[in-house]
Parts: structure tokens; C-alpha cells; sequence
């Protein structure tokens, strides 16, 4: 089992997978290299898979290749509309997505992506 090398942040984005029967997901937690997303449908592990994030105060999706890394079932929610948890590891780091799960930590805890001294 490997470790995770980023943290990773409680954060409700819409997620669009083109690979999956209804094409559209949510994620439960994320980081900059990688999403847990809530899915009605799943894909097989080692899967490779394109999502479209559609992160805040960006009007085009941000489009991420990657690869399924885990599928589990939703014990939250095994009977309802997400019943399946997906973990997708992202082929590059998404910097945007960084901002945006660092928006909800403490202050202390935040990087602003201008500031060179973080």
C-alpha cells in the first residue's frame, strides 16, 4: 500500500467523465495530484481516464488525464445516487485544484499560487 504524498481536502466539485454510463461525478475529497469522487457508475482499476473539473471562478472545465487507482463501494450512500467511491490519480500535478481545496484549510494552512515566498 503506498503512501499518500499530498493532503487531501474535503471539497464538493462537479466532475464530468466522459467514460462513465451518466458521465458525471462529484468528488468527496481532493488534492492536486488526485480526486476521491462519488460515482453512480464505476470503472475498472488501472483504468486510464479523462475528467473535466469545473472548479470555482473558471468558466472552461479543467480537463486531467489519469488513471483509476481504487473502487469502493459508498457505505454513506450504497443504495442512493452515489453509490460507488473512485480514487483518480492525476498524470500531472493540477495546481488550480491546490488553490482551491487550500481555500477551505486555516489561514495558516492556505498557499497563495502569486506568492513566491510559500
Amino acid at each position: 500500500m503506498s503512501r499518500r504524498e499530498n493532503d487531501r481536502y474535503q471539497v464538493w466539485i462537479p466532475v464530468k467523465v466522459d467514460a462513465l454510463r451518466e458521465g458525471i461525478a462529484v468528488t468527496h475529497d481532493a488534492s492536486s495530484r488526485g480526486v476521491l469522487m462519488l460515482t453512480a457508475s464505476t470503472l475498472d482499476a488501472g483504468a486510464p481516464v479523462e475528467v473535466a473539473l469545473k472548479l470555482p471562478d473558471q468558466t472552461v472545465p479543467k480537463r486531467v488525464t489519469g488513471r483509476v487507482v481504487r473502487v469502493e463501494t459508498n457505505e454513506a450512500d450504497p443504495h442512493g445516487l452515489w453509490p460507488h467511491r473512485m480514487a483518480i490519480e492525476f498524470d500531472e500535478v493540477v495546481p488550480e485544484l491546490e488553490w482551491v481545496v487550500g481555500a477551505g484549510v486555516a489561514p495558516e494552512r492556505r498557499r497563495d499560487p502569486e506568492r513566491s515566498d510559500s
